[in-house]
């Protein structure tokens, strides 16, 4: 289902003019989330669905044991350590949107150590306490288990393997935080560079309407693919979350400073990093955020859009952070 083409004929048929509402549709992202029933309910938004598949499909299970490659040993750090085994997803049962090429077959599985992840000094160094492990459709797998490994107080006294849930998914639509925001008494001003994108958009508050109207906003998932990065509500810059498109950005373009490439006045510094910032979060995707299970960890893999489509899921990155 093309839900982008749903939105622009609604608000088209609304009376906000075509260019607008597509401007519009260019900050819209659609997400895949994926949850536990709550209370014996299904998740409430059928809506979301694509047609011909209901909320009583599960997509995925958190918990028990994976299957694995045969041959494939269980999945762990540098030392040898196992890694948690927080979930696995059958790709052919979520959820198709546009802008999110998720593999169109087999399954995908997820471990990661949050609180090691967190606690590592580099980036380069959390990625050894996390995985993502694609399995084509046709593999022959067998259920994993785990192997003699040392006895430590990350085997013994956390719970290393969790029950077993069946998640069910729906669609979600998702905005910038800068424009989900606006109208919220605590939201920061706008930065000189929302500004500019809001002029071309006077028409947003009826569209951020229509959005609402459309894909309501659910509980917080559990799991999610696409969309944007969640935030700690910290902010970097002046109106700009701290999130790892925005580090990226800032990276980027310091590096083109430092090389010469680029002359920055201090004044237009913030204005060129969050335009970086665009251009990153084009070529980058959260390919999936997750609760791990704890009140004040949020957890995410990264991945560009190349190769997401090429499959290549060991170019993903971990980005764990601290909520409080």
């Amino acid at each position: 289902m093309d839900y982008y083409e749903q939105f622009r004929r609604a608000a088209i048929k609304q009376g906000v003019p075509e260019d607008e509402a597509e401007r519009f549709a260019g900050l819209l992202r659609f997400t895949v989330c994926a949850n536990r029933r709550h209370d014996g309910h299904v998740l409430p938004y059928p809506q979301g669905l694509p047609p011909g598949q209901t909320a009583d499909v599960v997509v995925g299970r958190t918990g028990g044991l994976p299957r694995l490659p045969v041959g494939m040993p269980w999945p762990t750090t540098d030392p040898g350590v196992p890694l948690p085994f927080v979930a696995s997803f059958d790709c052919a049962a979520l959820p198709r949107v546009d802008g999110l090429p998720l593999p169109l077959d087999g399954s995908l599985l997820v471990f990661l150590h949050h609180e090691d992840a967190y606690d590592t000094d580099r980036r380069s160094e959390e990625q050894q306490f996390a995985r993502l492990v694609h399995v084509p459709a046709g593999t022959e797998t067998v259920v994993a288990t785990l192997a003699d490994y040392p006895r430590n107080h990350f085997t013994t006294e956390r719970e290393f393997i969790g029950p077993e849930h069946d998640l069910f998914a729906t669609v979600h639509a998702d905005l910038p935080a800068w424009l989900a925001d606006e109208d919220d008494e605590d939201a920061e001003e706008l930065t000189s560079f929302q500004e500019q994108l809001a002029r071309d958009l006077p028409h947003r508050r009826e569209l951020r309407a229509l959005v609402d109207q459309l894909w309501p906003n659910g509980n917080f998932a559990a799991f999610q693919f696409g969309g944007y990065s969640w935030n700690t509500g910290e902010l970097s810059r002046d109106g700009m979350y701290d999130v790892p498109e925005l580090t990226i950005a800032e990276e980027n373009v310091s590096a083109r400073q430092k090389s010469g490439a680029t002359v920055i006045d201090p004044d237009q510094e913030d204005f060129l990093v969050e335009e970086e910032q665009q251009r990153v979060q084009r070529e980058w995707i959260p390919l999936v955020q997750l609760d791990p299970g704890s009140p004040v960890y949020f957890a995410r893999f990264l991945i560009r859009v190349e190769d997401l489509t090429a499959g290549r899921f060991d170019r993903a990155v971990s980005w764990t952070e601290f909520t409080e």
